[in-house]
């Protein structure tokens, strides 16, 4: 595995909260997958997709 690149494919979702009203639409869940091991993981929360990308990097100061 090269140690200095890495690709992942990031999918996002749009969603309505739980107010439901077209306003309230906002980026909400998502999922990442490291490609060459094939690891995923499924956030819902932004943190989450920068702890999974600290993991591989080796970094913690991310956030």
């Amino acid at each position: 595995m090269n140690e200095r690149k890495q690709a992942f494919l990031v999918n996002l979702w749009l969603e309505a909260d739980d107010v439901g009203t077209p306003a309230s639409r906002g980026w909400r869940r998502g999922s990442v997958e490291h490609l060459e091991s094939r690891r995923r993981l499924y956030f819902s929360d932004v943190a989450e997709l920068l702890d999974f990308f600290a993991s591989w990097s080796g970094r913690r100061d991310l956030r």
